[in-house]
């Protein structure tokens, strides 16, 4: 292949995008939420502590996930598929687990009244975006022409001619 690979101005934005969004909702976001969630444990109970706990490692998985699908080995986008998705999917059940409970308790801002819940879900939300993001570039760079084309010049010179089976 070239050395002087074309660049891609699309695929860039969408990069530095995608790590903006990931740097303010997955890690600051979810985390932090799951982080306040731990450090009141005591009046929360084990149970949302352990919601704390995992939205802690979605985050950090999500985050993972925006991370690995930024360099274009196909090891790494098929990773970043599998971080990316999966920490959306138990953040997404850690979220509707949170709200859940805090519905039925009644949490509510003591100044507006408004639910907590709704809080919640304005925080983590927002990170089913970077997370698509994350996927649709992953899965852009695993199915390219370049990436084919090295997986086929990969089995071209790994492949053994046949030996003859009668002497000439």
């Amino acid at each position: 292949m070239e050395k002087n690979k074309r660049k891609r101005p699309l695929m860039m934005l969408a990069k530095a995008a995608m790590l903006c969004l990931t740097a303010i909702y997955p890690l600051f976001m979810v985390v932090l939420s799951g982080a306040g969630l731990l450090y009141n444990k005591a009046n929360y109970g084990e149970d949302i502590a352990l919601t704390g706990k995992l939205l802690i490692v979605s985050g950090a998985v999500m985050a993972a996930g925006a991370v690995l699908c930024l360099f274009r080995r196909n090891i790494c986008n098929a990773v970043s598929l599998f971080c990316s998705g999966g920490g959306l999917a138990l953040c997404m059940g850690m979220m509707y687990k949170l709200c859940q409970h805090a519905d039925s308790a009644g949490w509510s801002d003591k100044y507006t009244m408004t639910p907590i819940s709704d809080m919640y879900r304005s925080r983590i939300m927002p990170s089913i975006v970077p997370a698509v993001i994350a996927v649709i570039i992953a899965l852009v760079q695993l199915f390219s022409y370049e990436a084919a084309e090295e997986r086929r010049k990969r089995r071209e010179s790994k492949e053994v001619p046949a030996s003859k089976i009668i002497g000439d």
